[in-house]
């Protein structure tokens, strides 16, 4: 696999770089939500700002990856997060690129709510020769996100999704999703991962043009993706976004919004109630937001166990379903 499994040392440096103390006061909330220029540090500001305005809390956004916030869900430090399911998976069962942390124990992590699917795939230079993924053989890819690991898992996802793997590339390496596309910028890359509707890709649109390389959502070249995060389902794109001038297709999850496990049952009730009440707030903030609805909050396609207070929620709103109870069961055994 491309993806390096983290060490305690590279989490304990990205800590030290980014993470402010907690304050001690009990109506502030930390909420992880990845580096500026990326798509979720916008939905997490966006969130952030609906939850403050209707609850007694306030939440404190921090730029930083799930490798960096998921650890802080132990000390408590941080209290929720944005998150891709796959990584958060590998984070609450200590496998993939999350082996052996905490003890082998994984990160104390419950899922609060899905959200909105992401669009995921490779973008390239606008004036580039590279069409498709295929054409990406011998070229300078970047595929190693060091501790910013979900990145490094949509990487090698998309290559694996047409048959590529580290062999036919040159593999280049940064540090989080936006210096990525930054390197493409700069002409250090020809090709990173690209959010669609993040910030940076509308710099990249603007200096040099953004082209979103299609996948294959055939089942055989699904297949390969999901033997890298089996969350991973393919989703139409239309034509008229930045990067994409015709109908293709991307990687898709729903982006989902973690807690600790401990996190009080009236924090999770009063997010939650927020969120359900107020939804339509979040896509005046950010339009990627307009698929953050209640509808989706509780699904099947959950693959790290909701917090009992989420579980008593959706009860009360009459969405928990039998098959909802059979999933939580399934995925509450490590």
């Amino acid at each position: 696999m491309i993806f390096q499994k983290l060490t305690a040392a590279a989490l304990g440096v990205a800590m030290l770089v980014g993470a402010a103390p907690k304050s001690a006061e009990a109506d502030i909330l930390v909420m992880g939500g990845n580096p500026e220029g990326s798509l979720f540090y916008a939905q997490s500001q966006a969130i952030a700002s609906v939850i403050g305005q209707h609850t007694g809390d306030r939440v404190d956004v921090l730029p930083q990856s799930p490798t960096v916030f998921f650890p802080m869900f132990v000390s408590s430090e941080a209290d929720l997060g944005l998150s891709s399911p796959i990584e958060a998976n590998f984070a609450y069962r200590a496998v993939g690129p999350y082996e052996g942390m905490n003890g082998g124990e994984g990160y104390p992590i419950s899922t609060i709510m899905l959200g909105s699917p992401i669009r995921l795939s490779l973008v390239v230079r606008g004036s580039s020769d590279i069409h498709s993924m295929e054409d990406l053989k011998g070229k300078r890819v970047v595929s190693n996100y060091g501790a910013f690991a979900g990145s490094s898992i949509t990487a090698e996802a998309a290559l694996a999704n047409a048959g590529l793997t580290a062999d036919d590339f040159e593999v280049v390496s940064v540090s989080s999703y936006p210096e990525g596309v930054t390197a493409v910028i700069e002409g250090r890359a020809d090709a990173a991962v690209g959010s669609i509707g993040s910030g940076i890709l509308q710099q990249l649109n603007a200096a040099e043009g953004a082209r979103i390389l299609s996948i294959d959502p055939s089942p055989e070249a699904m297949a390969r993706s999901q033997e890298i995060g089996s969350a991973f389902v393919p989703i139409e794109v239309p034509a008229g976004i930045v990067g994409v001038d015709s109908d293709i297709y991307a990687l898709s999850y729903a982006t989902t919004l973690y807690g600790r496990s401990d996190l009080a049952d009236d924090k999770v009730i009063a997010i939650l109630e927020t969120l359900w009440e107020h939804s339509e707030e979040l896509k005046a903030i950010h339009p990627s937001l307009a698929t953050w609805t209640p509808d989706r909050f509780a699904d099947t396609a959950v693959v790290v166990p909701f917090h009992p207070a989420a579980i008593e929620f959706f009860k009360s709103k009459g969405v928990w379903t039998d098959e909802l109870e059979a999933r939580q069961a399934e995925i509450s055994a490590k």
